[in-house]
């Protein structure tokens, strides 16, 4: 799972993987099969409540809802950019807010270092 915040589309985006079972040929398999939830963010720092009853029953929503109160904590509406440096390189423009599932914190990374946003197996 990955979880970030994106200021230009002011949307808390979500991904993870499951397995899925496919069948070719009458051969059965297992796929990583990528999925995604965004919840848009208004401007002063509440989820959207048109999103919220569509994904409130969601497994991956008491995340998303945690990361946005931790974003809440630290002040980050109506927007953070240029307060945070990016984690990897130290960077102060184009950083954004993602969430690290092994400490439980929030990290900063540049748009160049997206692919290292922190990931764990949901």
């Amino acid at each position: 799972m990955s979880m970030r915040y994106d200021q230009d589309r002011k949307r808390i985006i979500c991904r993870w993987e499951e397995p899925t079972k496919v069948v070719m040929n009458k051969k059965e398999g297992l796929i990583n099969r990528s999925r995604m939830i965004t919840v848009k963010v208004n401007d002063n720092g509440k989820l959207n409540s048109k999103d919220i009853r569509r994904h409130e029953k969601h497994p991956m929503f008491p995340y998303i809802d945690r990361f946005n109160r931790m974003l809440n904590s630290i002040e980050c509406f109506p927007d953070c950019e240029n307060e945070h440096t990016c984690a990897v390189c130290g960077i102060r423009h184009g950083v954004s807010p993602h969430f690290d599932v092994g400490r439980q914190a929030i990290i900063w990374l540049c748009r160049e270092h997206l692919g290292q946003s922190p990931k764990v197996n949901a």
